[in-house]
């Protein structure tokens, strides 16, 4: 009779231990995917960022773009564009390039 107590107090000791692991193990899962979950919006987060100055860095070479097409047209439409010389209106368009 002793020996039968001892296997049934052996065995709900046991499982309990099991249980208690397994419940162990199910907390720390839920902890790694409030971490996994966390950093998953950080990199969200930053890939909306990096988004954001490409389309601002798109927009700057679209404007640099229209900027250096006007002068072209300007210094197309030059009357003094074949003289050896450098005029007014050349000088302008060259300091533009230089500087905003």
């Amino acid at each position: 009779m002793f020996l039968g107590a001892l296997a049934v107090i052996g065995t709900l000791l046991g499982g309990a231990y099991l249980k208690g692991r397994s419940d162990g193990r199910w907390a720390e899962r839920i902890v790694q995917l409030e971490v996994i979950e966390e950093l998953n919006q950080q990199l969200d987060d930053k890939d909306a960022e990096l988004a954001d100055l490409e389309r601002q860095r798109l927009e700057q070479m679209r404007e640099l773009e229209d900027r250096v097409e006007e002068l072209r047209r300007q210094a197309d439409e030059d009357p003094n564009a074949n003289r050896p010389a450098l005029g007014a209106d050349s000088m302008r368009r060259l300091n533009a390039v230089g500087g905003p």
